[in-house]
């Protein structure tokens, strides 16, 4: 109550003429709307005699409690339609990991029985150490099974909606919030991910969180604090997904967009410093194991991918099959990176105008959708090696109607992704012009992620899953202000239509 009565005490005292009409000295509050960009509460004070007495401010930590209680029960119905919409995928598909998620589950399978970061009897740096890390936690709690991983990503991805409505609700307002969430939990092209065991699903609630510690609701420089931890997440983000591994330059620049910029070039400085400490005992494990200072050793091999004789653009290759990932040896793997990314340098330096000319198909590629979700429950994949040992499935009963019925209906997915996309893209240019808090943020990491992989890697319509959720809230901000003017039109059509009596 004291900041209060000094508030109230800022205003003059009442005057003569004021007096007379009965106006005392009592300094009032009412609680009001006062940030129609958000649409939040709160308690402004106001000149003498609008009728609430300055004791009610003594509801204030009432009405705080009251806000957090519905914070948490609207994140918490928001994961749970997260978890609903994805359980049908989770629960009635049985194919187990392959490619990729397979070479995920055979290291953390090695890490978790006490074997290191390996993969065929030998250490590998092939993907970054991340995600098998944590899928070796879950192993060493419930035991080794694809099962468990798809129970993570229903707890990830309920997470990630989570946090699009909170970033959401910071960006427009509760209904916003709502919506963005929504969005993250029911979306046909992200539910079918829990099937798979993709880095994505941590990478992105750890993307998520960054934003929504770096992004303030005023636009001001967060706090150090803040700053520190959102460091320590980025680093870990980047030990999941390596090709996030320039965010560090990145989004320090733009915290030195901040004010005061007393304070933001220490907070840059911080985010910088903390995020790069995060990554040094892995690279110096690889240095020291592997005789490499990369965080991975499949960038030579996603890089030749987009910058060779024979590119396409996309993943496929003119004529040709992919160069099997070198994994019978250390020795093997990280000589296997350097060959191909040797090659890629000179292919760009010798032929670039080729190479230019590849970025409209990657661009294309990278923003197209793919049955890929779907079509790799058609695999199944048994063995040591995690390039060996594919074979048909046969599917039946539920699982067959669920994966055959979206490979026929494919339309919906390609429907409803262009549309997310497209209406997202401009409606996170509009919330970006009208300085929405944390759109900026949002466009700045969608924008690095399209310019990063159609320069410098390939197109693929997965890659993009990665930052999908940073469109959800500035579209979810589109939706509802479209939606509420149209609501105000249609009291003023009704009366205009109205006939007049005379």
């Amino acid at each position: 109550m004291l900041h209060l009565k000094r508030a109230l005490n800022q205003f003059p005292a009442p005057n003569r003429a004021e007096r007379a009409k009965g106006v005392g000295p009592e300094r009032t509050i009412e609680r009001v709307r006062v940030d129609s960009t958000t649409g939040r509460d709160a308690e402004q004070v106001l000149a003498p005699g609008l009728g609430v007495d300055v004791r009610h401010a003594a509801n204030r930590p009432a009405s705080r409690r009251r806000t957090r209680r519905g914070w948490a029960l609207d994140f918490a119905a928001v994961a749970l339609l997260a978890v609903l919409a994805r359980l049908p995928w989770a629960l009635l598909v049985h194919g187990g990991a392959t490619s990729d998620s397979y070479f995920y589950y055979l290291s953390a399978r090695s890490i978790s029985e006490g074997h290191g970061y390996s993969i065929m009897g030998h250490p590998t740096a092939f993907f970054p150490v991340g995600w098998p890390a944590f899928i070796a936690g879950l192993f060493a709690v419930v035991g080794p099974s694809f099962a468990a991983i798809k129970a993570a990503n229903l707890v990830l991805w309920a997470l990630s909606a989570g946090l699009a409505y909170a970033l959401g609700r910071r960006l427009g307002g509760r209904a916003v919030g709502l919506v963005s969430g929504v969005l993250v939990a029911v979306a046909p092209t992200m539910t079918p991910y829990v099937m798979r065991a993709s880095s994505e699903a941590l990478f992105i609630p750890l993307l998520l969180t960054v934003c929504l510690l770096l992004a303030k609701m005023d636009g001001a420089t967060p706090s150090l604090p803040r700053t520190a931890l959102a460091g320590v997440l980025l680093g870990l983000a980047i030990l999941v997904r390596s090709t996030a591994t320039l965010l560090p330059l990145i989004l320090p620049l733009w915290l030195l967009l901040r004010r005061p910029l007393r304070e933001s070039w220490r907070s840059a400085v911080l985010l910088a410093v903390v995020s790069v400490l995060v990554l040094v005992p892995w690279a110096a494990r690889n240095a020291a194991v592997m005789h490499t200072f990369g965080l991975s050793t499949n960038g030579g091999y996603t890089i030749w991918i987009g910058a060779n004789p024979k590119a396409t653009g996309g993943f496929r290759i003119h004529g040709q099959h992919h160069p099997r990932w070198a994994s019978l040896s250390a020795t093997a793997e990280t000589n296997q990176n350097s060959t191909l990314l040797r090659e890629s340098v000179s292919y760009v330096t010798e032929h670039p105008l080729d190479w230019l000319s590849l970025i409209p198909a990657k661009f294309g590629k990278l923003m197209a959708w793919g049955p890929g979700p779907f079509s790799n429950e058609l695999i199944g994949q048994r063995g040591p090696d995690p390039q060996r040992g594919r074979y048909r499935r046969h599917l039946s009963g539920a699982e067959a109607t669920l994966i055959k019925g979206s490979l026929h209906h494919l339309w919906l997915y390609k429907l409803w992704h262009y549309a997310y996309w497209i209406l997202g893209g401009i409606a996170l240019m509009l919330a970006t012009r009208r300085r929405l808090p944390g759109a900026g943020l949002a466009a700045l990491l969608v924008g690095f992620w399209i310019v990063f992989h159609v320069v410098l890697v390939h197109g693929e319509a997965r890659y993009m899953l990665s930052v999908e959720p940073l469109v959800a809230p500035a579209l979810a901000w589109l939706l509802v202000e479209r939606a509420r003017r149209a609501v105000a039109l249609v009291p003023r059509r009704t009366r205009a239509d109205r006939p007049t009596t005379s």
